[in-house]
Parts: structure tokens; C-alpha cells; sequence
């Protein structure tokens, strides 16, 4: 085993590193051993370095065959803590780094960086200002000649105002499936007290009906290991009536709940729901579309997880999401028509078109284009379709 850096850093803090690292490589190449023996194929780990706190390795397959060992559970890679660790950085350092990797900073810098964070603006938003070639010389990141923080906060305001706008959008749309799913299941189910909470009126299996039933009743406080938030509306019917409707306690599921629930109904009322969108859909539209049951859960699949996106406050503009892990935000935006009024949704494209001028305002028409291509909305009027 050889090491690359061992005469950079010869004191005997880094000495102890690598031996802590190839102690470790040892044990991960007995591991790597076992699990490959019945392939008749061996892992040799040949060299290790150190860049910026991390420690490198490359492993190599007895055919030939090279794997890079990268800062990450599943790919292996060995962090000796304490020493290797990015350490703390004043808002000065983070400038210096900045500008050394070939940013140009502001005098409005270092206020956002203070107010946002290192972590959310720059690595949440670097990657369409990367110099690939140069950052894989280098070892560590370098920006594309030209590039400016301020370039790099504007995508950041950008995506966060697209999460806003959407967030407020996913929230009528989770509205509206709420309704219509406790009507169709209300309506099936005329008579009953409280259907929602018999199993037999499910078609999914136990141990999630079981689940989805053990929500409603925290939600009704009859759940003896969890304890339901304090919602005054459930309360005055936990209180004054003999039970609480579906659309009362609805009110208080979450989306994924509320997904989970129509889901989890027969294909019978599955269909229902479905029709009663289609409906809706042809009450504003001059041409009417059939929604699936099956279209329908796929929407709100999408749906569900962008909305847990915005609320959360992560990155969107390039966000992927399941089942396909290749959804963007433009295909969740085209579907929204199938579930929006239009008014809502020409409303929306009007807003967006609003926040577009933030994205391009200063920004190389590249790197916009690198932008608009991980969203998939390309030029914007042609990526939405409106049924007249």
C-alpha cells in the first residue's frame, strides 16, 4: 500500500491518520473479500490521499477494473475524525475560499452569507457554475471564469421563491384531494359511524390499513401510545358529537396521509374519486380529459414528495422525485392542470413568468440554460398546455 501526501504532511497527527486509514482499509478489504469470494474476485486497495479533510482511496479489481473510494458509507471511504473533519470557518475564511476557487464575492457577501449559510448558498447552488476540467485538476472546486456570488445567490432566491409558489399551489391541490376522496368514501360508506376506522373497508395490506387507522385515532385522541396535537375543531367534535366525520378529521391528516387514504380505498371508489377530478377538469376546460384512478395517484405521487420539498426547504429547481426518480419540476407543473381550476393554474404560470426576470437577471445565458434544462421546463409557454 502506498500513500499519496505522506511527505506533505509528515508531522505525527497525519501519521496517525493514515494509520487509522489503512487499519480501516484492511478491515474493509477482509469485508470486500467475503462478500466477493464466491465471484472469485478480490478488491486491492492501492493508494490513499488527502484533500481538503477528506481521505481518498482507490480500490482495484483483480480483472482490472478501478473503483474510486468517495466520502460515503455505501462507496467505503475512510474519515479519520477529529483530524480530518472540515473545520469551523469565520465568514472572512469562507470569502477567502470562495474567491480562491475563482468567485467573485461583493460587498454584499458577507451579509449572506451571516443571514443564508455557506452550506445552503453555495453548496446547495454550485453545481452550473462548476469548471469541471479544472475542478478535476485541481482536486477540489473551481468555478467557471466569470463567476460571481451574486450570480449564485440569484438561483438561490430564485428556487426559493419557486418553492413558495408551488408550496402555495400543492396546497389547494392536497384541499381538493381531501374533499373529494372523503366525499366518494363518505358516500360508499352512508350510514356507518365513523367507516374510516373498519379495516374491512380498505382494500390495501393490514399492516398499512392498521397504520393509516392508528393515525386517525391519535388524531381522535384514542391512540394510548401517542399523543394528538391540539386541534380545536377536532376537539369540539371529539366533544359535542357522537363521532367526527371523515372531512372533519381529514382537516387534520397530512398529504401523505391523505394519499395513503385514497390509495388504500376499493378500486370502486378509487374510480369515483377519479371521475369526480375529471368532472372538475371538464367544468373549466373547453375540452374535457378522462383522469385515471391510476393517473390520478401518480399526480399526487409526484405531488406529495415536491410539496415534502418546499416544506422542507431543500433544493428544487433540479430536484428528481420517484417513483422513476426522474420526474423534474416541470412534468409535477404540467400535471398540476389535471387538479388546479384554470384560473389557478393560469394564475401560477403568470407568477412564475413574475420570478423568471430573478434567474436571469446578470446570469450567463449558459448557465441559465443549464438551469432551465434541470427543471425540464425549457421556454416556458411551450412546456404548458391549456385546454381551451
Amino acid at each position: 500500500m502506498t500513500y499519496k501526501g505522506g511527505e506533505q504532511q509528515g508531522n505525527s497527527s497525519y501519521r496517525r491518520a493514515y494509520a487509522a486509514v489503512e487499519n480501516r482499509a484492511n478491515a474493509l478489504r477482509l469485508e470486500t473479500e467475503k462478500q466477493f469470494a464466491n465471484r472469485k474476485k478480490r478488491y486491492v486497495v492501492l493508494t490513499f490521499g488527502i484533500n481538503e479533510g477528506r481521505v481518498f482511496g482507490v480500490m482495484r479489481l483483480r480483472n482490472g477494473t478501478s473503483a474510486a473510494i468517495q466520502e460515503n458509507r455505501r462507496k467505503a471511504v475512510f474519515l479519520y475524525r477529529g483530524i480530518m473533519d472540515k473545520p469551523f470557518k469565520t465568514i472572512e475564511e469562507q470569502i477567502e475560499l470562495i474567491e480562491s476557487r475563482g468567485m467573485m464575492t461583493d460587498d454584499n457577501t458577507p451579509g449572506i452569507l451571516l443571514r443564508e449559510g455557506y452550506y445552503s448558498v453555495i453548496n446547495g447552488y454550485k453545481a452550473p457554475f462548476i469548471d469541471k476540467a479544472a475542478t478535476a485538476a485541481a482536486g477540489d472546486d473551481r468555478y467557471s471564469p466569470g463567476s460571481k456570488f451574486s450570480d449564485i445567490y440569484s438561483l438561490f432566491r430564485f428556487d426559493r421563491a419557486l418553492r413558495l409558489l408551488l408550496f402555495g399551489r400543492f396546497s389547494i391541490a392536497e384541499e381538493t384531494l381531501k374533499t373529494i376522496a372523503s366525499h366518494c368514501f363518505s358516500q360508499a360508506h352512508t350510514g356507518e359511524r365513523e367507516p374510516y376506522l373498519d379495516p374491512a373497508n380498505y382494500d390495501a395490506e393490514k399492516h398499512q390499513v392498521t397504520r393509516l387507522i392508528s393515525d386517525f385515532e391519535t388524531a381522535l385522541g384514542r391512540n394510548p401510545r401517542r399523543q394528538p396535537k391540539h386541534k380545536l375543531y377536532l376537539q369540539h367534535y371529539v366533544s359535542n358529537h357522537d363521532e367526527v366525520p371523515v372531512w372533519v378529521i381529514m382537516k387534520y391528516m397530512t398529504l401523505g396521509q391523505a394519499f395513503k387514504f385514497y390509495c388504500f380505498q376499493p378500486e370502486s371508489v378509487r374510480n369515483d374519486v377519479a371521475k369526480t377530478f375529471s368532472k372538475l377538469y371538464a367544468s373549466c376546460h373547453a375540452k374535457p380529459i378522462r383522469i385515471s384512478q391510476r393517473k390520478l395517484r401518480l399526480v399526487y405521487d409526484h405531488i406529495k414528495d415536491f410539496r415534502n420539498i418546499c416544506a422542507h426547504d431543500e433544493r428544487l429547481y433540479c430536484a428528481r422525485v420517484a417513483p422513476s426518480s426522474d420526474t423534474a419540476i416541470g412534468d409535477v407543473v404540467k400535471e398540476l392542470q389535471l387538479v388546479l381550476s384554470k384560473e389557478e393554474y393560469v394564475s401560477f404560470l403568470a407568477d412564475y413568468l413574475k420570478i423568471m426576470p430573478e434567474l436571469a437577471r446578470g446570469i450567463d445565458h449558459k448557465i441559465m440554460a443549464k438551469v432551465l434544462n434541470d427543471m425540464k421546463m425549457g421556454p416556458i409557454m411551450e412546456s404548458f398546455v391549456i385546454n381551451e
